[in-house]
């Protein structure tokens, strides 16, 4: 096993060197106020968007966990993540422009615009915990695990240390650039990310003897288990029971705290300049993100071949790296995996501020000090939020059972907050139960029934939490209807679900749902054809695989058309003012 040398090290240092410039070149800007700081001046166009959302969600931890995945259950064991992709394209066409409409810094501050009265305020500051502060640095916790999982294989240096250098440098750059800087260096990030896997897939298929070699192989290791399917056959044997396939592909994409885009998702459609760029990003992110799944797949079934079933599947994807990598490029692909624990690192050392500042310190204690009060402040949250995830790294192992545990932890509120937008009565007492009961329930099952697959696990939260938020809904009063009048004139979310309010007040029915309803499906056929006609050109027929892709891309055509029909009369009233177009022009060029 290879360790880091000199010219690994000095790739390292080009890379940490090229962050701190990024960071420092938006110094001055992102100092300047809440806004810029945590929206980057909500003017970053669709491109940015999408590259950046792609590279946040793909953190150290990804590879590592889909490892574990595909040595569990083959190919199928990504549908875990592959489910998610559906999420991000009902984000795409459901809840992106209305993100943008709402104008709003996170999630929880939508809460003042949705609810009224007491109770708005405290699910507002609840929420900015929830998220901010207990789900965020989970998060946190498992990323910082992973680093020092891949860090103990290819470096004998303490991993503390490693760890505390790290997140440091990402501390920062975030801290000095603001959103303005993690989107940028998002996109230099993800590149890194991109080539990283891309190499380490080319040398694991040539260290087995080729994709046919790889292939035959896999069958002979595990006859009869199908570890090569996209998805459950009829022929049964597989290792993904079809009940399993069923809640990945109809429930987890919407029973999770990603339902209606999540936060750092949130923040970035809130960044755009406009809704278009809004829809654009989120359905650039939605394509990158499961196309990319891939290069580290190829890489999971060689190092199956290599190590064979390790006591911590994990631990495989790093060892590999050392394994066959020759030195140089072993320090090119550990930058990737960098890039990976930097980017996602550096939104979320940015997204929990955003909760603590401006859904609680700034909405309800401190309500008018000067913008660099706060920003001050949003860069002292960041330490803490920083210190409290090293912690809670300790006590975590498996990455990957961490990811499930997290997602169902919220999946009881996800159908609460995709109704919350289409139905008037869903009242604040809606979120505060639905989030409650969900925690309670998955922390019952993951401390007292372990045993309990992950997939039953989701049913049995989503089973006992909506009947209770259903109840609580009903009896507990509505919201008062000039919050309601007034949050459909400023998100416009279609006339299902609100002819109530559209009647008492004489407005204007507005359709939405059903030209995003069939905009939905179209983009989940076209992200599957892409996603299946990649992995059909690698594993299966290149004709095959080709047609499926070609066939994506003219449905994506008729997508963006699509889109760009939908552009609502407000964008073109959105105007820049003439002290912001340079900048503007600079954020764009990158």
């Amino acid at each position: 096993m290879k360790q880091l040398i000199l010219v690994d090290y000095l790739i390292i240092a080009i890379y940490i060197a090229a962050s701190f410039a990024i960071g420092n070149y938006y110094l001055k800007r992102a100092g300047s106020s809440l806004d810029e700081y945590f929206l980057s001046g909500r003017r970053t166009s669709w491109w940015l968007i999408g590259l950046s959302m792609v590279a946040t969600n793909y953190a150290i931890d990804y590879p590592l966990a889909i490892t574990k995945l595909v040595a569990k259950n083959g190919i199928m064991g990504t549908w875990y993540v592959w489910s998610l992709a559906i999420a991000g394209i009902a984000t795409t066409f459901f809840f992106s422009r209305l993100w943008r409409r709402a104008r709003v810094v996170t999630d929880a501050e939508l809460i003042k615009y949705r609810y009224s009265g007491k109770i708005g305020n405290a699910l507002r500051i609840f929420k900015g915990v929830y998220f901010g502060v207990i789900i965020n640095c989970f998060v946190l916790g498992w990323i910082f695990r992973a680093l020092m999982k891949v860090m103990t294989v290819v470096t004998p240096w303490n991993q503390w240390y490693i760890l505390t250098f790290f997140v440091v440098v990402t501390m920062i750059y975030t801290m000095t650039g603001g959103l303005s800087a993690v989107i940028m260096t998002d996109c230099v990030q993800y590149v890194m990310i991109t080539v990283g896997a891309i190499v380490l897939a080319c040398y694991s298929v040539a260290h087995v003897g080729g994709l046919t070699a790889m292939i035959s192989r896999i069958d002979a290791l595990y006859a009869g288990k199908h570890y090569l399917d996209f998805s459950p056959g009829l022929a049964g044997g597989q290792v993904m029971p079809w009940s399993a396939f069923f809640v990945y592909f109809f429930i987890q994409w919407w029973a999770n705290k990603y339902s209606d885009g999540g936060g750092k998702h949130i923040q970035r459609m809130s960044a755009a300049r406009n809704e278009t760029h809004a829809v654009m990003g989120t359905f650039l992110y939605s394509l990158l993100y499961v196309i990319s799944t891939w290069p580290i797949i190829l890489t999971a079934l060689c190092a199956l071949i290599v190590f064979g079933n390790l006591s911590d599947p994990e631990l495989a994807y790093p060892r590999l790296m050392t394994a066959i990598l020759p030195n140089g490029v072993l320090g090119l692909c550990l930058v990737g995996l960098l890039s990976a624990f930097m980017s996602t690192v550096s939104t979320l050392f940015n997204l929990g501020p955003s909760y603590l500042v401006n859904d609680i310190y700034k909405a309800f204690f401190v309500k008018r000090a000067t913008e660099k009060h706060y920003v001050l402040v949003s860069r002292l949250a960041t330490v803490l939020i920083a210190l409290t995830g090293m912690v809670l790294s300790i006590y975590i192992e498996s990455i990957a059972d961490m990811w499930q545990f997290v997602l169902s932890f919220a999946s009881g509120a996800g159908i609460v907050w995709i109704l919350r937008w289409f139905w008037w009565r869903i009242n604040a007492w809606s979120e505060f139960s639905s989030m409650i009961c969900s925690a309670v329930v998955a922390t019952y099952l993951k401390q007292c029934h372990p045993e309990i697959p992950f997939e039953n696990a989701l049913l049995i939260i989503v089973a006992v939490t909506t009947p209770v938020f259903l109840a609580v809904t009903y009896l507990t009063p509505p919201v008062h209807d000039e919050t309601l009048r007034d949050f459909y004139n400023k998100v416009q979310p279609g006339h299902w679900g609100w002819r109530r309010v559209e009647e008492k007040y004489r407005i204007t029915r507005t359709p939405y749902l059903t030209r995003a309803l069939v905009n939905f499906l179209l983009g989940t056929a076209l992200l599957f054809l892409l996603n299946f006609g990649v992995g059909t050109f690698l594993l299966r027929s290149l004709w095959l695989g080709g047609g499926e892709i070609l066939l994506g891309c003219v449905l994506g055509l008729i997508l963006i058309k699509r889109i760009q029909k939908d552009d609502s009369p407000r964008e073109s009233e959105e105007v820049v003012s003439p002290s912001r177009v340079e900048e503007c022009e600079l954020v764009n060029r990158g």
